[in-house]
């Protein structure tokens, strides 16, 4: 059973109240001030904000040299409002631009304060950084098509910048998280992020209410455009859901209640058809990872009280979803019946899945789908986009990258179900059960749009990932602590058994293999072997690893069973095999002290008997336990 892993962990397993203090103290100045600015409804003018936002900044720029935690707040809760307050600080550079810019600088001076290789990765690290190696390399292709130079350079530049910017971020979540409580606190900070958007657009919300048609009355929110927003809203209000469902019994956990209304009342008048089948989707996972018998009997008062009561649905829900058909003929054929917006997604789908049919490995290049998209829809269209994330990635950068896309979702999704099942944590166990759901539902976004494509949508599910990746590996660290691995104390103990050394023959092979020798930091080639009738143990003994003792057994019995067979001192020797490199330091070193021996040796082959010799001529041996009572002199 998985012990405690953390000092000082509360039963309920929320993080230390005592360093979330300070940075929620720093971080509620912005968010009031946000928050008088948006009920002002006006403006306020630049001489008020700058030398506010001068100030603010000076402050987080002077945290980095004591620690990485604020600058990765500001980052969090900054992120989704970037395109809103964009903050222009100098040509070419934003607010955006330079918190990433300074939380790179706060991960440099922390890997330095522990002494931390910057190649230390957690366990799936590199499936992200090939996705932005391989996505990258769109730039290049892009160029290869007619115009495409000139198109990148000038026109989607900084789109390529905003690609990058989510591998950049990642990077730096990856260098500054590296414990479980500061993991637990990054999602804090998400969750308040994630509360914040909700409440900077029931301005527009109420602005916008009772108007004549769907699209005027649609909020775009800080993202402005209504189908980002509303799949932001849906994957980042599903973690505050897994944390009113696992705390369900804590009186304090209902107070999230007139949130989950006012998020509710938000996602409706996006009247994104997309966020709404995800949200639904995600809703079933959290309810599904709780635990069958609280799904089912949820889904039971949920589908009663939609039989009972169908009013429960609100009218724009089943408005916006009656517009996927335009008429109500049923004669017509299935496509005449979508309407424009729908019909103009399956062009767009076909146009794209030709794309990728032509060029499969690398795609059309970054924003190459707009720039050909002509050439392959059967009427004109006025959109551009491929409305589909997954359409986006393989026909732009290829099904590598499409593949690996799907890999990452799956491995944060794998995370997140793997977090869920811990009983000794509930507050991992809610980022497991919100990582999971929110990884389902980003991915059933991406489904109908290009959402994944700026860190003010993808923020939190790589904060998320990079989370779910320190938890993993930390709970891995404290089982193995818990049990750990027994090692062999010396050679001998292998030499015990004959049915070993049969076993172990099967650890070399019979490829020549190039050795490194570290131990004396020069690189050594194999050497020939002396003929000696000699047991290994004679010649190898010692504290070494497993597989490089085995690998010196193995050796000598290859070489054993060669001399039984051939009596001809100069045969071949066995030759090192391509197996584990330690196994092969272990034949090496047989071989090396075999020819020590040998210079101890007179005239005659005599077998070399540990216990006719002196201690003190017994090459390698250790004043172990088993050694004592094997050699009485020591």
């Amino acid at each position: 059973k998985l012990r405690d892993y953390t000092a000082g962990k509360s039963d309920s397993g929320w993080p230390e109240f005592d360093a979330l203090k300070p940075v929620l103290t720093f971080l509620a100045i912005p968010a009031v001030l946000v928050l008088l600015i948006t009920a002002s409804g006006v403006g306020w003018p630049t001489f008020i904000l700058y030398p506010i936002a001068i100030a603010l900044g000076l402050v987080v720029a002077a945290s980095a040299f004591r620690g990485v935690e604020l600058v990765m707040a500001v980052l969090l809760i900054y992120l989704p409002f970037s395109k809103i307050y964009v903050i222009p600080l100098a040509p070419g550079l934003n607010g955006t631009n330079a918190l990433i810019l300074l939380g790179l600088f706060a991960a440099i001076l922390r890997l330095k304060a522990t002494g931390q290789k910057i190649s230390d990765f957690h366990p799936g690290a590199y499936l992200v950084f090939g996705f932005g190696f391989i996505t990258s390399l769109s730039a290049f292709t892009i160029m290869q098509l007619p115009g495409g130079r000139v198109y990148l350079l000038y026109n989607e530049i900084l789109s390529f910048k905003a690609w990058l910017d989510q591998f950049i971020f990642y990077f730096i979540v990856l260098m500054c998280v590296r414990d479980v409580q500061t993991a637990k606190r990054c999602i804090i900070y998400t969750m308040i992020g994630a509360a914040l958007v909700v409440l900077y657009s029931v301005p527009e919300m109420l602005d916008k209410a009772g108007r004549s048609t769907i699209d005027k009355s649609r909020i775009g929110g800080p993202h402005l455009q209504s189908n980002n927003f509303g799949g932001f809203v849906a994957y980042t209000v599903l973690p505050l859901i897994a944390l009113f469902v696992v705390y369900i019994k804590d009186v304090r956990a209902w107070l999230l209640t007139p949130y989950f209304l006012l998020t509710i009342k938000i996602l409706i008048t996006t009247f994104s058809r997309g966020a709404y089948l995800a949200i639904v989707v995600g809703g079933f996972l959290i309810a599904w990872l709780k635990g069958k018998s609280f799904l089912a009997w949820w889904a039971g008062v949920v589908l009663t009280l939609i039989l009972i009561f169908p009013s429960v649905i609100p009218d724009s829900i089943l408005a916006r979803m009656g517009t996927l058909s335009s008429g109500p003929s049923s004669a017509a054929p299935a496509e005449e019946k979508l309407d424009k917006s729908s019909l103009t997604r399956l062009i767009l789908w076909r146009a794209g899945a030709k794309m990728i049919e032509e060029s499969p490995w690398l795609g059309k290049g970054f924003k190459g789908f707009p720039l050909v998209v002509g050439e392959y829809t059967e009427v004109p269209v006025e959109e551009n986009d491929p409305h589909s994330m997954y359409l986006y990635i393989g026909a732009q950068m290829g099904l590598p990258a499409l593949s690996l896309f799907l890999v990452i979702l799956g491995y944060s999704f794998w995370l997140g179900v793997y977090l869920s099942k811990n009983t000794e944590d509930r507050f991992v166990k809610v980022i497991g059960i919100g990582g999971a759901s929110a990884t389902a539902c980003i991915a059933v976004v991406c489904i109908f749009g290009s959402r994944a494509v700026a860190l003010n949508f993808t923020v939190y599910f790589w904060t998320f990932l990079v989370v779910m990746q320190v938890l993993r590996q930390k709970q891995i660290e404290a089982l193995a602590a818990i049990n750990p691995k027994r090692r062999r104390t010396n050679a001998f103990e292998i030499a015990k058994h004959e049915k070993d050394a049969e076993l172990l023959a099967s650890a070399v092979g019979e490829e020549d293999n190039r050795i490194e020798y570290r131990s004396s930091g020069e690189s050594l080639q194999p050497v020939t072997p002396v003929h000696l009738d000699m047991g290994w143990k004679q010649l190898w003994a010692g504290k070494k690893s497993r597989s490089n003792r085995r690998g010196a057994g193995a050796y000598n019995a290859k070489l054993t069973a060669m001399k039984s067979a051939n009596d001809d001192e100069n045969s071949a020797p066995p030759q090192l095999g391509k197996k584990k490199r330690s196994a092969n330091y272990g034949a090496l070193a047989f071989q090396e002290k075999a020819r020590e021996a040998q210079s101890g040796i007179k005239n005659d082959d005599s077998v070399l008997d540990p216990q006719d010799q002196p201690a003190s001529q017994v090459p390698g041996l250790r004043k172990s336990r088993r050694n004592r009572k094997n050699f009485p002199s020591l």
